[in-house]
C-alpha cells in the first residue's frame, strides 16, 4: 500500500479533532488541580505560569504512547495478514529495516520465509548464498571466505537486507573479497 500525504485541509481537520480528543482527556487529567488552583487563589496567576501548556504536553505525551500502541498492533495485524517489513515501512513513511527495527515481532518470521530460490556465488576462493526473505522483504547473503572466514546476514539480529539480489551480491561478493588473506587472529 501506497502511503499518500495529506492535504493542507486534512492535516487541519486531523489537528482539530486530535484537539477535541486531547481537551476532555486533559481536564480529566489535571483540570481539578487547576481548578483548584484558580479557587484558592483567586486572580493570582499560578506560581507556575507553565502550568496549563505542561499538563497539556503531558497529556499530549500519554496520547503519543497510546498512538504508539496501537501502531504497533495495527502492524501486528498487518503482519499476520501477510504484510512484510517492506509494506509496513513504506505505510509508516520510514525504511524496510527501520519498520524492522519499530516493530521487531510483526511479521511472522515462519510465514514464507526465503521463498525465491537463493544464488550461489563463487569468488575470490570462496563462496557465498543470495536468498529473499519474503518476511523481511529484502534480500541477505551468507559466505565463507578463503581465509575461514564466514558471515550469515539473514541471522545476524542487525545485519542490513537489500532491496536487490544485485545489492546483495555485490555485499558478498566485497566480503569474499576482503577475505582472500590470512585470517584475522582475533576473527
Amino acid at each position: 500500500m501506497e502511503r499518500r500525504e495529506l492535504t493542507e485541509a486534512e492535516h487541519l481537520a486531523l489537528r482539530q479533532a486530535l484537539s477535541m480528543a486531547i481537551g476532555p482527556l486533559k481536564q480529566a487529567l489535571y483540570g481539578e488541580t487547576m481548578e483548584r488552583w484558580d479557587q484558592e487563589n483567586p486572580g493570582k496567576p499560578l506560581q507556575f505560569p507553565a502550568g496549563r501548556p505542561l499538563a497539556e504536553l503531558v497529556t499530549l505525551k500519554h496520547a503519543a504512547e497510546e498512538l504508539e500502541g496501537m501502531a504497533s498492533a495495527v502492524a501486528k495485524e498487518a503482519g499476520a495478514k501477510g504484510a512484510s517489513y517492506a509494506d509496513l515501512g513504506a505505510a509508516w513513511g520510514i525504511t524496510r529495516q527501520a519498520a524492522r527495527k519499530r516493530w521487531p515481532m510483526a511479521v511472522d518470521p515462519g510465514a514464507a520465509r526465503r521463498t525465491r530460490p537463493p544464488v550461489d556465488i563463487t569468488a575470490f576462493g570462496g563462496k557465498a548464498r543470495v536468498g529473499f526473505d519474503s518476511a523481511d522483504g529484502g534480500w541477505w547473503w551468507v559466505a565463507a571466505a578463503a581465509n575461514g572466514v564466514s558471515r550469515d546476514t539473514g541471522l545476524e539480529e542487525d545485519a542490513p537486507t537489500y532491496d536487490t539480489s544485485e545489492e546483495a551480491a555485490a555485499a558478498a561478493g566485497a566480503f569474499l573479497a576482503a577475505n582472500t588473506g590470512p585470517k584475522e587472529p582475533n576473527a
